[in-house]
């Protein structure tokens, strides 16, 4: 179990444990001497069916249900597979109309396929997600839309991109944009030559200037869309 203190309680960002029970939005982990409820998002619940009885980690959120002006808050823990879901879904609850267990239903598939289709601006799409409707599809696609790249860009478990030589010009973007652009491509699982690579087919294909990272990625996520 891992945890900081902040504004003075204890945040818990991670617990390792072992799997009692599954239930429909939530599960039991066992981590001696203690039994933690965790809410997790509905990709996570099918893929931790298999594991009953199986030591697992899971990236963790700290959160208070409830009321703060009535005082009747009731501290709950949301579990995410990876660092990289847990990042998502904060983004995801910052939309108006998005709380917790909406956004945990929603999350019915992979976080890259849903990254995917609201980066494509496919309300139509995302409006079939559990819990979210036209109205909240459009509220959605409108906020984050420039955000979500990163995410669109997730390596899927099956394989990556085959990373090929280029002769991308570093001068078609600001230097901190290519820098954090490639922090952005290690943190949802490329590799350091898949990173570059993705960049440099960029660079090397266009005289736009690149001055923000989401534009960056953005290109990244058309070109190998295309």
């Amino acid at each position: 179990m891992a945890g900081v203190l902040r504004e003075d309680r204890i945040v818990i960002s991670l617990l390792r444990g072992v799997l009692r029970e599954v239930r429909e939005e939530s599960l039991t982990l066992v981590v001696e001497p203690f039994e933690f409820e965790v809410l997790i998002p509905e990709n996570a619940r099918r893929g931790l069916q298999s594991k009953l009885g199986e030591r697992i980690v899971l990236h963790t959120i700290f959160d208070l249900e409830g009321n703060q002006m009535s005082g009747s808050q009731r501290p709950r823990l949301i579990g995410f597979l990876t660092p990289i879901d847990r990042e998502f879904f904060d983004l995801f609850c910052s939309v108006d109309g998005i709380g917790v267990r909406k956004a945990l239903r929603a999350m019915v598939r992979p976080i890259r396929d849903l990254a995917r289709t609201i980066q494509d601006q496919n309300v139509k799409d995302l409006a079939t997600y559990p819990g979210i409707g036209e109205a909240t599809a459009e509220r959605v696609v409108a906020k984050l839309r420039r955000k979500v790249g990163k995410f669109a860009l997730i390596v899927a478990p099956t394989g990556a991109p085959a990373a090929v030589a280029t002769n991308g010009q570093e001068e078609s973007a600001e230097p901190d944009v290519v820098r954090d652009t490639y922090q952005a491509l290690l943190s949802v699982g490329h590799t350091d030559s898949q990173a570059r690579a993705a960049i440099d087919r960029v660079l090397a294909g266009t005289k736009k200037k690149f001055k923000s990272v989401p534009d960056l990625i953005e290109a990244i996520y058309q070109n190998q869309r295309g």
